[in-house]
């Protein structure tokens, strides 16, 4: 029987966090081996946690951020040498009981594998997709691919597609073992949430990894449960702060105009939006942070030199993949 590891990032999550672990404890075919950071919640978040004897506990005394909290966990995990596949599940989200044997039965004999994904409902309403895989497109907008669409169980079939989204993701310790970049272990620390899986899934596929999409593999998300506690245009901020890194790292350089353009395109939709959404001072605090981002821009040059040397995929079908919804097939 495989030893799955399960790592779960909370945050203030103490209404929600007993249902997600259970949820990983019931896992079906597998031995799971499941850790929690707590990220300095104030609440009760780590005495429901201490509840379940079978799950580690590590907590911070502050918020790391999704993304540091989750290669905190990825670190631990790795000390297990019997673990070869890691399941990233947000506090929000819940597996199937057959989610963990579905995706391992798909990969079983597949080499090179950085990530798989199964369908990922929406946890009100199971009749509403939540993700079936995440991508960049040809505008370098990141897409959650599926959102918000009625979902058609039957229809659906395996297919590799650009990446996953790190709702509820397994990842292989060969692709987490082979990171080209030196700014992470999974993970980028300095995006601290907000597109981290998407600057990793453009990263597996520019270095000839193969992510999947599992649609028998079923999860259900809440979403945006722990950015709802912020500010109302938290996300909006953090997605134009982070964005120019995700392309500067990992677009491959005959691709760079349209990576720049992109980035300028995307950030004006993000200032629009705040804007409608939620004024003036809004749009200029988007505004203000997609700046920031682009400033910062001179810290990821280690990054992209690492990753652009590790480039296996040419630039002309990967401007095809990302016409194509991000799938591959």
């Amino acid at each position: 029987m495989s030893r799955v590891g399960y790592l779960v990032v909370t945050w203030n999550s103490e209404s929600i966090i007993a249902e997600c672990l259970e949820s990983l404890l019931r896992q079906e075919g597998v031995e799971p081996a499941v850790w929690v950071l707590d990220n300095g919640s104030k609440d009760r978040t780590a005495e429901v946690v201490r509840r379940y004897p079978d799950v580690s506990l590590l907590c911070s005394d502050e918020n790391l951020g999704f993304a540091k909290g989750n290669n905190v966990l990825v670190q631990k995990a790795l000390e297990d040498p019997e673990i070869d596949l890691f399941a990233l599940v947000n506090a929000d989200a819940r597996l199937s009981p057959t989610w963990s044997q579905e995706i391992l039965q798909f990969l079983d004999g597949k080499t090179h594998v950085s990530a798989a994904q199964g369908l990922v409902l929406d946890y009100y309403d199971h009749g509403i997709v939540d993700s079936m895989h995440i991508l960049v497109s040809a505008r370098m907008q990141p897409v959650q691919y599926g959102y918000g669409e009625r979902a058609d169980e039957g229809s659906y079939f395996p297919r590799k597609v650009f990446g996953v989204h790190a709702a509820a993701a397994m990842y292989t310790r060969e692709f987490v073992e082979s990171q080209p970049d030196p700014g992470s272990l999974l993970f980028d620390d300095r995006f601290f949430m907000y597109y981290e899986d998407v600057d990793v899934a453009f990263r597996a596929l520019v270095s000839g990894y193969d992510a999947y999409f599992v649609p028998s593999a079923v999860a259900y998300h809440m979403g945006s449960f722990h950015s709802s506690k912020r500010g109302k245009d938290y996300s909006l901020t953090m997605m134009a702060r982070n964005i120019p890194a995700v392309v500067y790292k990992n677009c491959p350089k005959k691709m760079a105009s349209r990576g720049v353009s992109g980035v300028v395109r995307l950030a004006v939709d993000f200032i629009r939006r705040a804007r409608a959404g939620f004024g003036g001072r809004s749009a200029l605090k988007v505004a203000l942070s997609f700046m920031d981002g682009v400033m910062k821009l001179r810290q990821y040059r280690g990054s992209r030199k690492a990753i652009q040397r590790r480039v296996a995929i040419d630039p002309d079908y990967l401007l095809s993949v990302m016409n194509r919804d991000g799938i591959m097939g």
